[in-house]
């Protein structure tokens, strides 16, 4: 029995429950197994025993078996997803996977987080790790990461001080080399049948969120607070494939807002971050270089 036939064995002998567990302090673990609620299903668009085979696909059932597995995690069926990329992966059949990872990237569809996240809760970590990128993996504990503006090549991080209501600022640095000030941890929190973020600093525990009140722009300014129980607190990630360089824009649960970092710059040369008054997706203005520390 060869390393990956063993794998797909080892996934489904330990899959039992697949939760999040999040203390109070806002790290999180992924548990080792995944819930009866979670268990795989064998229906499918395409058979599963059209896949569970040593001989060559045709091309065109290969494409359809590449369709049936971007279907399922476009529409969210990530029990079948993860299911059929497991025995894939078995087969041998990566270039299928590979496949359906490149078109979710293609497609900007941020349920490409959604599906690694599973298959990581899964057991299928040595999946993630062999055919996805690592930006993709952010909801591993030991990643951590600059979050640098692609328009500005300015590094996301917050004032030293706090302002009145005990937050701190978040702020663009021109400054992308300095270390604990622009390195972040994405904390993933698992609701309804998506993965949100909490994001914060590795040094200090304020959670980046957008404020409640707009500015006269219509923006929302970016701070980060000690408490984080709030959907304002929340934020999920789209891809954004752009000049031949793979960049996300980072969006708000609760205004569906885009994090930008505004155009004029302060007397310490930085950028305010803000979410932006509306949903405009454009890279150029507010997609994200995600940088591995």
């Amino acid at each position: 029995m060869g390393f990956k036939e063993f794998a797909v064995i080892l996934i489904w002998a330990l899959a039992a429950s697949a939760n999040v567990i999040v203390d109070d302090t806002g790290s999180s673990t992924v548990a080792a197994t995944i819930s009866s609620t979670d268990s795989p299903s064998t229906e499918a668009t395409v058979s599963i025993e059209n896949i569970n085979s040593t001989l060559a696909l045709s091309d065109s059932a290969a494409k359809s078996i590449e369709d049936a597995l971007y279907n399922e995690v476009v529409s969210r069926d990530f029990n079948k997803a993860v299911y059929r990329t497991a025995i894939l992966y078995g087969d041998g059949r990566d270039s299928i996977i590979t496949n359906v990872v490149n078109r979710l990237i293609d497609n900007g569809k941020s349920q490409i987080f959604d599906y690694a996240y599973k298959l990581t809760a899964s057991r299928g970590t040595f999946i993630v790790r062999a055919l996805f990128p690592w930006e993709i993996r952010m909801h591993e504990d030991l990643l951590f990461v600059k979050i640098i503006s692609y328009p500005y090549n300015f590094a996301l991080k917050y004032s030293l001080g706090e302002d009145l209501d005990d937050e701190k600022i978040a702020y663009g640095d021109p400054n992308t080399k300095t270390r604990f000030r622009v390195t972040w941890k994405f904390v993933p929190y698992w609701i309804g049948d998506r993965v949100y973020f909490k994001i914060r600093p590795i040094d200090i525990a304020y959670f980046l969120k957008l404020g409640n009140t707009v500015d006269r722009d219509g923006d929302h300014g970016a701070y980060g607070s000690t408490n984080h129980d709030t959907d304002r607190h929340l934020w999920y990630v789209e891809p954004v494939r752009h000049k031949g360089k793979l960049l996300f824009y980072i969006i708000n649960k609760e205004y569906n807002k885009l994090l930008k970092l505004g155009q004029s710059t302060d007397s310490d040369g930085d950028r305010r971050a803000y979410g932006h008054s509306t949903r405009d997706f454009n890279p150029d203005k507010f997609a994200w270089d995600i940088d591995l520390i």
